[in-house]
């Protein structure tokens, strides 16, 4: 069964994103002294008292937008709103009481049963302010300071009585993230398998700042899609703001299975996009390469011939990663997207037994024995086993690991790769001395 929703709402600036993070425990949600900082819907499971939830930031309510991106925003805050088991309405101690704060208190009062009013940035336990937030019709007012803990833990004691009883907890669904350059394409993508405007487009990079969480229900199975910020290179960080999101799309590929690199199809697979690639794998994810706005491409059939071959000219390392050309505007070949996904991940996490490995070992040894250093001895390999998955790792057992080429393991890392199959996964290779 799913975990019940607790979303964070309220006018802009009044620390919704800071109260997020305070709960977390992390620096989650991209905070910043400008209004508006935080646009989508930012959910992540967080826990207190041994009970856990999914815990859902948004953007600055503007109950009365109709156009725009106030707008947009206002729409995700309400579908926020309309998937919580609880609201917490958060209004700022240092401004008062705003014509704002009433307007969404009255529409809470309409729409939903469960909703909290939370004072933030109060000074001092018992402060006085607190009481004029009664006017607002939705009980005793929770006094906290999200940058300093104040009232916190009253506060998430006061959340658990309002969630519905615990019930048997779910297996973790696989974590895909979509990462890629600003401007590919990636929330579209998100939008498009969802079926639903989860995350804002707009034609301007870098409208995405949060790494943000769906889950994905397919035939094959469920997922969670993290889209994340598009990530520049860093130099060409223009402020904090961009550099704690990139920060936050990094992390996110430490936390998933799958990593999908969104690619425009237009402008072609670029040093930067190797360079995410090689984050991916480095981070443990199997990856996914998708050329997006493939409707835009003329001779589809020529030009995939073309994109394979210079990929693999300029990145020999990953010319067998697969890859898949889509469209997330013209739903161009997203159907066979789930498949594709539960692919890397079965690869990502896939047990090969020691009787395998070992008969492995002892051909490609046949093939090319193991060479002597500089003294005329060779060392000896005993037997390899795989110790994890997600990333697959395997532990040679040698008598002398000292004098193992780097040479021989290249060697033996090229031709497991070939012999097993793993395209696209990254592989650990450790070498350990045989007791």
């Amino acid at each position: 069964m799913s975990a019940p929703v607790v979303a964070i709402i309220g006018r802009p600036n009044v620390g919704k994103s800071t109260l997020f993070n305070r709960i977390l425990g992390e620096r989650r949600a991209v905070t910043h002294d400008r209004p508006g900082i935080t646009r989508d819907r930012n959910a992540v499971r967080a826990e207190w008292a041994g009970r856990s939830f999914v815990l859902v930031d948004t953007g600055g309510f503007l109950p009365a937008s109709s156009a725009g991106r106030d707008a947009d925003v206002r729409r995700q805050a309400e579908a926020a709103i309309g998937l919580a088991d609880a609201v917490l309405f958060l209004v700022d101690a240092h401004t008062g009481v705003t014509d704002l704060d009433q307007a969404i208190a009255t529409q809470l009062r309409r729409t939903h049963g469960k909703a909290l009013l939370v004072v933030n940035k109060v000074d001092k336990p018992g402060d006085a302010i607190v009481h004029d937030f009664h006017s607002l019709g939705l009980g005793e007012p929770h006094a906290v300071a999200a940058e300093g803990g104040l009232g916190i833990g009253d506060l998430l004691d006061a959340v658990l009585a309002l969630l519905p009883a615990e019930q048997e907890r779910e297996a973790p669904a696989p974590r895909v993230a979509i990462i890629g350059r600003p401007n590919v394409g990636k929330s579209s993508l998100v939008n498009a398998l969802l079926g639903e405007e989860r995350v804002l487009v707009e034609p301007e990079p870098g409208t995405t700042v949060d790494a943000i969480d769906a889950r994905w229900k397919t035939p094959v199975g469920e997922f969670v899609l993290v889209d994340t910020a598009g990530i520049r290179r860093q130099a060409q960080f223009d402020d904090q703001a961009e550099f704690f999101a990139t920060m936050r799309a990094l992390h996110a590929l430490e936390r998933a299975d799958v990593a999908c690199l969104v690619v425009d199809a237009t402008r072609g697979f670029e040093k930067q996009e190797a360079r995410l690639a090689h984050h991916a794998l480095e981070a443990g994810c199997a990856l996914l390469l998708l050329f997006n706005k493939w409707d835009q491409v003329e001779s589809r059939e020529s030009a995939w011939k073309a994109v394979r071959a210079e990929l693999s000219r300029r990145f020999p390392t990953l010319a067998d990663v697969p890859a898949h050309p889509i469209s997330a505007t013209e739903k161009l070949h997203l159907s066979r997207l789930p498949e594709y996904i539960a692919q890397r991940v079965a690869e990502n996490t896939r047990q090969i037994p020691t009787r395998e490995l070992n008969d492995w070992l002892q051909m490609v040894q046949k093939r090319r024995q193991v060479p002597s250093n500089a003294l005329g001895k060779a060392p000896k390999i005993y037997y390899v086993t795989q110790s994890g998955k997600r990333p697959p790792t395997f532990t040679l057992f040698v008598n002398a690991p000292s004098r193992l080429s780097d040479n021989y393991r290249r060697f033996l890392w090229s031709q497991f790769a070939d012999h097993f199959g793993f395209k696209g996964t990254p592989l650990r290779f450790r070498v350990k001395k045989s007791e």
